[in-house]
C-alpha cells in the first residue's frame, strides 16, 4: 500500500468517520457505544467531588486528548470538572499538539532547542501548577507517568486504577485507530509471506516487515516481532528463540508474530506461513481455525479471560494430544500492546463490552515445528467479532490477502 495523506487523529473527518464505525458496529452487535470517556472521566471527577485531574505520559495524554507524537517530549492533560482540556508539551511541539489534538487548549513549557534541558519533566510540572484548573483547586486526581512528583499543597488522589479500567472499553475513535493499526500489521504480513516463500532469512523477512508498515503509515511506527523459521517454530517466541539468519527450507514454517504501534494504538496479529507445501503443516493450521472461532465465541461480556483459556486449551490439547501450548491465549490491546484482560488461567478479570482483545492459539512440537494463529476480536454479549468485520469496512487489498489465510 502507498502512504497516503490519512486525517489526523483529531479532525472533522476522522471524526465523521468514527461516528460511521460505530453506527455500522451498532448494526452488527446490536450494542450501543459506550459513555464517551470524556464523559466517564467528569462523571468520576463529580463522584469523587474532584476539582480537576492531571494525567501525565504518553499513553493517558494520547487517550483523553487523542496527541501521539513520534519521539515526543513529556506531556501532561489538565482536565476540569465541566471536561475542558488543557494539554501541557514542550513549547517545540505547541504547533503539532494544536493540529492533532482534541484539547481545548495547548500550553508549552521549556525554551525553543532540543537537548538543551535535563530537567523537562520539572518543568512540565511546574507548568500543570500553573493551569487555572489547578491553581485554583483543593482536590485534584492524578494519574501518569509523573504523577508522583506532583506534591503542590493540594489533596491529590491517585486515579491511575480507575482510569485504567476506563481505558480497556474502547470509544469508535480508539477502535478505528486500533483498526488502522491493524491494517498496518497485515501489510507487514504481506512483505513477510512474500519473503518465506523465497527462503528469506528471519531477520530478512522481519525488516521487511517493519518497513512495509512505516510505509503503509507515512511515518515511523513502533513494531514489535516474532520471526522464527523451520525448527525454530518450535521454540515458541523471544527471548527463547530470536529472529537471526536462519532460513525456511523447502517445505518448512515461519511464524510471524506482529505487533504494531500507530498514532497512540496497537494491534497484534500472527500467522503461520510456509515456503513451497507441507501437507502436516497445512493441516496443522487449518485445525487452529476452528479452535480459533472457538475461543471467540466464548469471548462475549460477563466471561474471563481464565474461562476462554481453558476452552482454547482443552480444544489444543484434543487436537494435538503431544503438543505443548506454553503461552498465554491472548490480551487486550489499545494504549499498549499488551493490556487487561490476559487470556490466562489466573485473570479472573470480566471481559466488557466494547474491549478490544487478541486471541492467539497454538501448538509446538518439540524440536520439530509450531503453528500460531491471532487475530483481534470486539467483545459483545454474544462473543468476540473479528475486528475487520466489526468495523465493517474493507482492508487493503494488499493487506486482505494475507487477514484471510
Amino acid at each position: 500500500m502507498e502512504s497516503t495523506d490519512r486525517p489526523q487523529p483529531s479532525s472533522p473527518a476522522r471524526l465523521d468517520e468514527a461516528q460511521a464505525t460505530a453506527a455500522r458496529i451498532g448494526e452488527r452487535t446490536g450494542m450501543a457505544p459506550p459513555l464517551p470517556r470524556l464523559k466517564r472521566v467528569t462523571a468520576w471527577l463529580a463522584a469523587g467531588q474532584l476539582d480537576a485531574l492531571v494525567v501525565t505520559g504518553p499513553a493517558l495524554v494520547n487517550w483523553i486528548t487523542g496527541y501521539s507524537r513520534y519521539y515526543g517530549g513529556p506531556s501532561a492533560a489538565v482536565i476540569s470538572p465541566d471536561g475542558e482540556r488543557t494539554l501541557v508539551v514542550v513549547r517545540d511541539e505547541t504547533g503539532p499538539a494544536e493540529q492533532l489534538s482534541s484539547a481545548d487548549h495547548v500550553a508549552a513549557y521549556g525554551e525553543r532547542g532540543f537537548g538543551l534541558e535535563l530537567r523537562l519533566v520539572r518543568l512540565l510540572l511546574d507548568e500543570v501548577l500553573r493551569v487555572s484548573a489547578v491553581s485554583s483547586a483543593s482536590r485534584i486526581g492524578v494519574a501518569g507517568d509523573f504523577g508522583t512528583e506532583l506534591t503542590a499543597g493540594a489533596d491529590w488522589v491517585r486515579a491511575d486504577a480507575e482510569l485504567h479500567l476506563m481505558s480497556l472499553v474502547k470509544d469508535a475513535d480508539e477502535i478505528e485507530r486500533i483498526f488502522h493499526s491493524y491494517e498496518l500489521c497485515w501489510l507487514a504480513h504481506a512483505a513477510l509471506a512474500e519473503g518465506a516463500a523465497a527462503g528469506a532469512s528471519e531477520i530478512e523477512m522481519m525488516s521487511a516487515a517493519q518497513a512495509a508498515a512505516q510505509i503503509g503509515h507515512g511515518s515511523p511506527v513502533e513494531f514489535g516481532a516474532d520471526v522464527l523459521a523451520g525448527a525454530n517454530t518450535a521454540e515458541v517466541c523471544a527471548p527463547v528463540a530470536v529472529a537471526g539468519r536462519t532460513r525456511p527450507g523447502p517445505g518448512q514454517p515461519v511464524i510471524a508474530d506482529i505487533s504494531v504501534g500507530a498514532d497512540g494504538y496497537w494491534a497484534d496479529t500472527c500467522r503461520t506461513y510456509l515456503n513451497g507445501t507441507n501437507s502436516e503443516i497445512e493441516e496443522a493450521r487449518g485445525r487452529l481455525v476452528p479452535i480459533l472461532a472457538g475461543a471467540a465465541a466464548e469471548l462475549r461480556t460477563g466471561n474471563t479471560g481464565a474461562a476462554v483459556f481453558g476452552g482454547m486449551r482443552e480444544r489444543i490439547a484434543a487436537a494435538w494430544p503431544d503438543g505443548e501450548f506454553p503461552h498465554h491465549g491472548g490480551h487486550g490491546v489499545g494504549l499498549s500492546v499488551f493490556d487487561d484482560p490476559h487470556v490466562i488461567p489466573s485473570d479472573s478479570q470480566v471481559v466488557q463490552s466494547w474491549m478490544v482483545m487478541a486471541l492467539e492459539p497454538g501448538v509446538y512440537l518439540p524440536g520439530r515445528f509450531g503453528v500460531r494463529r491471532e487475530n483481534l476480536f470486539l467483545v459483545t454479549p454474544d462473543g468476540g467479532v473479528e475486528l475487520a468485520e466489526a468495523v465493517g469496512r474493507p482492508l487493503d487489498q494488499r493487506a486482505q490477502s494475507v487477514w484471510g489465510h
